[in-house]
């Protein structure tokens, strides 16, 4: 278990309670996948539980190596319930390339928000707000590892103690306790447009923000 269901400072009505199943590769089917019937089975399982106050339940089922360019098990970040972990614990060095890589990749506006804009019923603009929530949180980890020199501790930490580390005065702060304070009541009330869109535009005035650091800084971080 790992996420902010494990950190204790979930948001009510918007974090997951999130999973990961580490499985032997014979557990799969030759594409990847659980077996149809496994995977029926676990959701009839799941139909019983209430995730209240979580949004929902995610759980992914990966095999027992390593992804590549894929930063997993940070020291810290994480509970084991069950098993034994089927690799090493991401390292310091891993982290600061993973954190390199995903803001030199970071677009502030991204296109499931433009595209969001366009539509209307079925859950789309609720939707782009939980994008939007699972592409600032990890981008704030990754600016503060990157600032910290220390690769764990952004991600052990619950998210407001995250936010107190940047620098109070800058525009990285300012637009991240905006856009927290904007998740956190949206998700107070029933889904509706306004709120809905000032959660998306804080997302961006952060992702911008985080963008310009990158781009003043990043050569030097990379290093």
């Amino acid at each position: 278990m790992h996420g902010s269901a494990y950190k204790g400072d979930a948001i009510p009505g918007c974090s997951d309670l999130d999973l990961k199943l580490f499985l032997d590769e014979q557990a799969f089917t030759e594409y990847g996948q659980l077996p149809l019937a496994v995977g029926m089975a676990i959701q009839r399982d799941l139909a019983q539980i209430d995730p209240a106050p979580f949004q929902y339940i995610q759980s992914y089922a990966r095999g027992p190596h390593p992804q590549p360019d894929y930063v997993d098990l940070v020291p810290g970040a994480y509970h084991l319930l069950v098993g034994r972990l089927p690799f090493a614990e991401a390292t310091a060095a891993q982290l600061h390339r993973s954190a390199c890589n995903a803001l030199s990749a970071l677009s502030p506006y991204p296109a499931y928000m433009a595209h969001a804009f366009l539509e209307h019923g079925g859950g789309k603009l609720e939707r782009a707000v939980r994008f939007a929530c699972t592409d600032v949180w990890p981008t704030l980890n990754h600016i503060v590892t990157l600032q910290q020199g220390e690769g764990t501790r952004g991600w052990r930490l619950p998210k407001r103690q995250v936010m107190a580390l940047l620098a109070p005065e800058g525009e990285l702060a300012r637009t991240i306790h905006a856009f927290y304070a904007s998740v956190v009541a949206y998700y107070q009330q029933p889904p509706s447009v306004e709120p809905g869109l000032a959660t998306l535009a804080n997302a961006v005035a952060f992702l911008t923000a985080a963008r310009g650091w990158w781009d003043a800084h990043g050569q030097d971080m990379a290093k």
